[in-house]
C-alpha cells in the first residue's frame, strides 16, 4: 500500500494523519504519520475549476477593449479568433492547459465550449494525462436548431451559453427546454456586464449560472431559493473592472463554486483563484475564508452533480492533492500561501503525478 501524510481534511476539519491507497482506491484514513510516505503536506480533495474557456488561450487581447467587445458573441474578439484559429492550435491549447491543471491539483474542469458540435468534439479528444473536461457545448449561432442540439449532446455533457442579453429570449427558451427535457445540464452567464432579469434567467431552469457580478442581493437569494448554484470568477471579473460581490454572495446563502474563466487573461490556476478570492473577501469585510476552499472543492462537485461531500474516505476512488506546507495553519497555508510549485502529489483514481519537490 502507498501512503501520504500530513494535515488531512476530514469531516471534522484538518487532522494530523495519513491516507493509505492502493490500485486507485483509498484504503485507510487514520491519525498519525505513516512510514514511507511518498508525499507530506496538506492533503485535500482535488480542485474543480467550475468555469473555463480554455480555447481562448491563443487570443491576443487588446487591452483597450471593453468586456463586451472582447467576449460577446458573435463578433467579439475571442469569437473571431475561435472562428479563424486552426483546429490543431485549439487542440494544443487543450492539451497544454489540461496537463498544467492536473499538475496544479485540478482533477476536472467545466468548459463552456464554443464552435458548435465541432468545438465539443475537439475538446472530447483531450488526452488522458491531464485534468478531465466536463463539456458544456454551445450551438454555433444564437438560434435554436433541434437537430444541431441533438448532435451536440452526443459529444457534450450539457449546454452552456452566453446570456439572455445576447440571445433572442424565445430562442433561448426553446434551447433550454430541449436540453433540460433530455435530462442534461443547461447553464448560462448571468448579470456579468449588466444586471439581467433574474426571473427570466431562472425560468430557463438552469443547473447553475456564472458570474452575477452585477446582481443584487435579492437576485442572489433568488438563486439560493431556486437551488441554482453560482460560479464566481474573481480574477477575470476584476480584469474587466467588475469587482465581484463575493461578500454579498456568501451572505446570500447561495451555493458557490469557483472558476478561472477566459484562458486569454487568466491561466486556469485554482490556487491563484483561491488566493485572489480570499483577498477580495477580506477586503469586503469577511474574515473567515474557509468558504473559499469549499467553493474550489465541494462547490465544484455540486456543479458536476457529484454531491457536496469533500471528505477523503476509505473505499472511495483516490481524488486528492498534497501540497507542501510552510508549517502554519493548514487552511491559511493552502488558500493564501500556496502555488503550483507547492504541489507534491496529485492522485485521481489510478492516475497520479509527483511534484517537483
Amino acid at each position: 500500500m502507498r501512503y501520504v501524510s500530513g494535515k488531512v481534511l476530514t469531516e471534522e476539519g484538518f487532522v494530523n494523519g495519513h491516507v493509505g491507497f492502493e490500485d486507485g482506491v483509498v484504503m485507510e484514513v487514520s491519525k498519525g504519520e505513516a512510514p514511507g510516505a511518498e508525499a507530506k503536506g496538506v492533503i485535500v480533495p482535488t480542485f474543480i475549476d467550475a468555469h473555463t474557456h480554455l480555447a481562448d488561450l491563443g487570443v491576443k487581447v487588446d487591452l483597450t477593449l471593453p468586456l463586451e467587445d472582447v467576449v460577446a458573441p458573435p463578433n467579439g474578439l475571442k469569437h473571431r479568433y475561435l472562428t479563424e484559429a486552426p483546429a490543431a492550435e485549439i487542440r494544443r491549447s487543450f492539451e497544454v492547459l489540461s496537463r498544467r491543471m492536473f499538475r496544479g491539483g485540478v482533477s476536472r474542469f467545466v468548459d463552456f465550449r464554443e464552435c458548435g458540435v465541432h468545438g465539443s468534439m475537439l475538446l472530447r479528444k483531450v488526452g488522458k494525462e491531464g485534468s478531465k473536461p466536463y463539456i458544456m457545448g454551445r450551438p454555433s449561432s444564437l438560434r435554436y436548431d433541434r437537430e444541431e442540439v441533438d448532435e451536440l449532446l452526443k459529444h457534450a455533457d450539457g449546454v452552456g451559453v452566453s446570456s439572455i442579453t445576447d440571445w433572442p429570449y424565445e430562442e433561448l427558451e426553446a434551447l433550454a427546454e430541449h436540453v433540460v427535457g433530455k435530462g442534461r445540464r443547461f447553464a448560462l452567464h448571468a448579470s456579468e456586464r449588466v444586471r439581467e432579469d433574474i426571473d427570466k434567467v431562472l425560468d430557463l431552469g438552469p443547473s447553475f449560472v456564472v458570474h452575477m457580478t452585477k446582481a443584487t442581493l435579492s437576485d442572489m437569494e433568488a438563486c439560493r431559493d431556486a437551488k441554482v448554484p453560482i460560479v464566481v470568477c474573481p480574477r477575470s471579473n476584476m480584469f474587466f473592472g467588475n469587482v465581484p460581490p463575493l461578500a454579498a454572495l456568501v451572505s446570500s446563502g447561495a451555493s458557490l463554486a469557483l472558476g478561472t474563466d477566459n484562458a486569454m487573461i487568466a491561466l486556469p490556476d485554482m490556487l491563484k483563484e483561491m488566493e485572489f478570492a480570499a483577498r477580495v473577501l477580506r477586503g469586503q469585510g469577511v474574515r473567515d475564508v474557509t468558504g473559499v476552499l469549499e467553493m474550489a472543492t465541494a462547490g465544484g462537485r455540486l456543479i458536476l452533480n457529484e454531491g457536496h461531500s469533500i471528505s477523503i474516505r476509505p473505499g472511495t476512488p483516490c481524488d486528492f492533492v498534497v501540497l507542501r506546507s510552510p508549517g502554519g495553519d493548514p487552511l491559511t497555508d493552502l488558500v493564501l500561501r500556496s502555488s503550483e510549485n507547492d504541489v507534491r502529489m496529485v492522485c485521481v483514481g489510478s492516475q497520479s503525478w509527483r511534484g517537483w519537490r
